[in-house]
């Protein structure tokens, strides 16, 4: 296992709102993408925030699984990509767990598009790429998990297909989790 360090604003163990089936999502700290409206701008800054090492995540995603039945994990920010190179192993790690890897990320996916260091690594462990970054004048209104219309799927291995993308067993909606101290907080896409 590593002993790499991701910088994370916070994780759910099982959440039916960030990907398809149940997932344990992931929301990586920091982002210079700098999206309007952001619906995560807590996780903007450049700041340590929860520093935990990939073998810990493994170790917490295995037992989701147990616990929880996942069927994979999600990534999302803040942007994932500025974290690649670490995130690349935590998603191998998963993937040889049987698990599958979705990423959504507000770099723009493609040939002839610059990604960060060990971002082609990163994608290269995700089965699902949700790419490009939220603009509000192009709000979507019929796909999952999208907040814009520019934003695109790419299905980079069989798991999933189009199918996902409007499937009403997937509808956009929001979790609402309390805390041991009360404190409410909310994830998904409340559109």
């Amino acid at each position: 296992m590593s002993s790499l360090l991701l910088n994370l604003g916070h994780w759910i163990d099982c959440t039916e709102v960030e990907g398809p089936g149940k997932r344990f999502a992931i929301w990586t700290q920091g982002c210079h993408i700098r999206c309007v409206d952001c619906c995560n701008p807590e996780l903007l800054p450049f700041v340590p925030n929860k520093l935990v090492k990939v073998d810990e995540m493994v170790r917490r995603i295995r037992a989701a699984h147990e616990q929880h039945g996942i069927e994979g994990i999600t990534l999302l920010g803040g942007e994932p990509m500025i974290q690649a190179r670490n995130l690349s192993v935590l998603a191998r790690e998963v993937r040889q767990l049987g698990l599958t890897v979705v990423l959504f990320t507000g770099y723009v996916i493609g040939p002839d598009r610059r990604l960060p260091d060990g971002g082609a690594e990163l994608l290269a462990q995700c089965d699902l790429v949700i790419d490009g970054p939220y603009v509000p004048s192009r709000r979507e209104k019929k796909r999952n998990w999208v907040g814009s219309t520019n934003q695109r799927f790419h299905y980079l291995t069989p798991a999933y297909d189009s199918v996902i993308e409007t499937a009403a067993q997937y509808r956009n909606g929001v979790e609402i989790r309390l805390d041991a101290s009360g404190q409410a907080m909310l994830n998904g896409f409340p559109f």
